[in-house]
């Protein structure tokens, strides 16, 4: 049940492994988080999808996913080096080099040394209650939380680092920067989100005997004819549906405006903006092969922003407008289109991970998947991947202790 990425690796697992699989989803496609917008007509191409995906080298199961529903090719794999552009338009960049953090212009020198230190692994192993006292039981100052921290834990936690719990961050912080240059390598997708999970995985499943069903939702697991089932859904819905009391789990939103500009403003595939609500920007033509014939294609991605996911979408438009133009200049809005996800993620706030249940239900033959379960992972894309895979798992496993 659930044809997001949870449900889709947790199929493709259990097909491979011999048994008869057939996929719920609610949804009229599958992919669940993941997803292109439906078109419009006056859409560019290809049309926008419902926000910037970003993956990481050290995201290795999501990767043997995309392989093994042959998209493998569509993914852009860059080294870590991110522009940050401040409030006066100047430029520095995060890479995975001593060299460049000492250059970070974006905070005073002592604070890069500092920065250094700790990516360097110096320090205890003493938590705190968020992130961002982790940091400043490290010496890390104010400046160096929102100037440089904040950038690479914003988008990876969709939670500022004064929200995020130490774990979520420490996590981060060390299977993503301290695991070496693969392990931070950007993973971009160069094609629609839309095309190269729900509808490649759909196909890869039915080529080897599955049944996918989308339009279809199942209000009790009574309704299933099925001897074992993988629950792969949010976790209200889950809950409703094993008759367990709902995690107490806040969700964190992602809000992306995509705008087409009559030029070029931005210089780079990518780029964060500091003190801006547009916090990442993106060039979307040039990063899909489809760079318009006028102008300049973008999306601008907010991570864990709820004040801008209740704004109406003009007011919207026309402050992030405002953001990009005023920052990187001048330049004439031909289109634009507003996505959001109120429940992007689940918010991995201090005491959330107590909240976050495993495979095992209280149901024989029944598991639990989603990227919401205690996968020792924060909420993403490989977080997702590997519920599945410890979901089917725990089925064969405990199905095979049955046999036996």
């Amino acid at each position: 049940m659930g044809g997001g990425l949870a449900g889709l690796s947790a199929a493709l697992e259990l097909v491979d492994g011999g048994h008869e699989v057939t996929v719920h989803e609610a949804r009229p496609t599958l992919g669940g988080a993941v997803q292109t917008l439906p078109r419009r007509e006056g859409d560019p191409e290809p049309p926008p999808d419902n926000g910037q995906h970003i993956g990481l080298g050290c995201f290795t199961e999501y990767v043997r996913f995309l392989e093994r529903i042959g998209e493998g090719g569509s993914l852009r794999r860059m080294p870590l080096e991110l522009p940050v552009i401040d409030e006066r338009g100047r430029s520095a960049v995060i890479k995975h080099s001593p060299l460049a953090i000492l250059r970070y212009r974006h905070v005073p020198v002592g604070d890069r040394f500092g920065i250094l230190r700790l990516l360097a692994g110096r320090g205890g192993a003493w938590t705190g209650s968020t992130f961002a006292d982790f940091l400043r039981a490290h010496g890390q100052s104010q400046q160096a939380i929102d100037r440089f921290w904040d950038v690479f834990m914003r988008p990876a936690l969709n939670l500022p680092c004064e929200e995020a719990s130490a774990e979520a961050g420490n996590f981060t912080l060390r299977t993503a920067i301290r695991s070496g240059r693969e392990a931070s390598r950007v993973l971009l997708p160069a094609r629609p989100l839309g095309e190269m999970h729900g509808e490649a995985a759909g196909r890869a499943l039915e080529d080897v005997g599955a049944t996918v069903r989308t339009g279809t939702r199942v209000e009790a697991l009574d309704e299933l004819d099925a001897d074992a089932v993988v629950v792969a859904v949010p976790s209200g819905e889950s809950a409703r549906l094993l008759g367990e009391p709902e995690p107490q789990l806040d969700d964190s939103p992602i809000v992306s405006v995509h705008l087409l500009f009559d030029r070029a403003i931005l210089h780079a595939p990518m780029a964060a903006l500091l003190d801006s609500p547009a916090h990442w920007v993106f060039d979307r033509g040039r990063l899909t092969g489809h760079e318009p014939e006028r102008g300049q294609y973008l999306t601008v991605v907010s991570s864990g922003a709820p004040e801008l996911e209740a704004l109406r979408g003009r007011e919207l438009v026309d402050l992030i407008r405002r953001a990009m133009t005023g920052r990187l200049g001048h330049a004439e809005l031909l289109w634009s289109r507003v996505s959001r996800e109120p429940a992007a993620t689940i918010a991995l706030r201090p005491g959330s991970e107590a909240e976050r249940r495993g495979p095992e239900t209280g149901r024989p033959n029944v598991t639990r998947a989603g990227a919401w379960t205690a996968t020792g992972w924060p909420a993403t894309m490989e977080g997702a991947v590997r519920s599945g895979l410890a979901a089917a798992r725990a089925l064969t496993a405990s199905r095979q202790e049955v046999a036996a």
